[in-house]
């Protein structure tokens, strides 16, 4: 039975992993209902459910670079990040930007819109110039450059993504610098350190009337050794920290501020994509909305007041980041900028009481959800926030045209 990272979605059906593309039209063709591909199993929301068969191309080959020409590299999408990362680099090249997990399928991430930060740095989908699938019908087809705004957020329903090219950039380094902050200072300031960094983003630290603000710029400097995995180690004593609420709440608050003072300031410089990206051991559940720039300040201000008055039990950090506009149909930074903010509950604890009054506050903001992150939305509010939505919906029937990638959950959003 497959299951995603944290657990909260599943599937029975089995996971078959096909070299090629000859082999993934064979299992379209010798096959009925359902398929979906899978990645890394990092989306929360229910696209993989009710699949009959499930769909995890394998590498064909050792080399996950097909071709290079100038900016351009063309890849097979259905290994990770990090691999990419590191054959990119082997040629003296790198993604512009990053988010901080790197475990995920290029595939995976990009058609469901995964973003780093930045304010002049766009989702990684954006940089797509180049989509190869296998579709609907079994034929491999390019996907038309009039039709690559449909198919860089696409929610794998145009097709098994075999092959993306993809814009990059000069190999770089980047210099990391991290600190304890009071959250007024990093919501007061947060706008003058997207104009100031190349990446900012920052965590708001529950109960603490602290947080942690993280600036990546390029640097030219020797690389340094990074310090300690401070950032699993953060967590664990939140989540410690939040266990003494139940025998009196001062002694949390004693706790987190002793975090505070322990957690050293970070500075050192390595490359791009080992820089940009954390190992996520705690695994959890999450919500994240993206929303015009200007009410950024009064969410968050509304969801720290939400949960020091009605979700006490919440403990994992905010995280809140800046992403460029972009011009995809289904792509939350459409016409953007667009600040993002994530919300986050261990996989043990019950989410849903607390997302849903999170979702309340970001929807009154004009927010967006994050396609592979949790949200209650319908094909009638889908239709409000994306005007390109009825394209969308017809190049989809042009390639998938009996709904073979359409799961359950997916024909209620997309279905028209």
């Amino acid at each position: 039975m497959w299951s995603n990272w944290s657990g909260n979605q599943s599937c029975d059906a089995q996971v078959q992993r096909p070299v090629g593309a000859d082999a993934i039209r064979a299992l379209l063709r010798d096959t009925t209902g359902v398929v979906r591909p899978v990645g890394a199993g990092h989306s929360f929301t229910p696209l993989v459910p009710g699949a009959g068969h499930l769909i995890a191309p394998a590498p064909a080959g050792d080399n996950p670079i097909r071709a290079i020409v100038q900016d351009r590299v063309r890849v097979d999408p259905n290994v990770s990040l990090k691999t990419l990362s590191e054959a990119m680099a082997a040629q003296g090249r790198a993604f512009r930007n990053l988010g901080d997990i790197n475990v995920q399928t290029l595939a995976g991430a990009t058609q469901t819109a995964t973003h780093g930060t930045g304010r002049s740095l766009q989702c990684l989908a954006a940089e797509i110039t180049g989509v190869q699938v296998i579709d609907g019908t079994g034929e491999r087809v390019e996907i038309a450059s009039e039709d690559l705004p449909g198919a860089q957020v696409a929610l794998g329903l145009l097709g098994i993504v075999t092959e993306i090219e993809i814009r990059t950039v000069p190999a770089y380094n980047l210099r990391r610098r991290s600190g304890v902050r009071p959250i007024e200072e990093l919501i007061g300031a947060m706008h003058d350190n997207w104009d100031t960094h190349r990446n900012y983003e920052f965590f708001l630290l529950p109960h603490s009337g602290k947080g942690v603000g993280i600036a990546h710029d390029p640097s030219d400097a020797p690389h340094g050794r990074p310090p300690a995995d401070l950032d699993e180690l953060g967590v664990f004593f939140l989540r410690a920290a939040g266990a003494l609420c139940h025998v009196h709440p001062g002694l949390r608050r004693s706790a987190i501020r002793l975090l505070a003072l322990v957690m050293s300031d970070e500075d050192y410089v390595g490359e791009s994509w080992q820089v940009l990206c954390a190992t996520r051991r705690t695994r959890f559940n999450e919500m994240e909305y993206h929303l015009p720039p200007d009410s950024a300040r009064d969410v968050l201000a509304e969801i720290t007041r939400l949960i020091e008055t009605r979700h006490t039990d919440v403990w994992f950090p905010i995280e809140v980041r800046q992403t460029a506009g972009d011009d995809a149909w289904l792509s939350p930074f459409q016409n953007g900028p667009r600040v993002s903010v994530a919300v986050h509950m261990h996989a043990r604890q019950v989410y849903e009481p607390y997302f849903r009054d999170c979702e309340a506050i970001f929807r009154a903001a004009g927010g967006r959800p994050h396609w592979g992150k949790l949200h209650s939305l319908a094909r009638r509010d889908f239709e409000i926030l994306y005007p390109d939505l009825p394209k969308f919906d017809a190049l989809r029937a042009r390639l998938d045209p009996r709904d073979r990638f359409l799961s359950p959950a997916l024909a209620a959003w997309f279905r028209p």
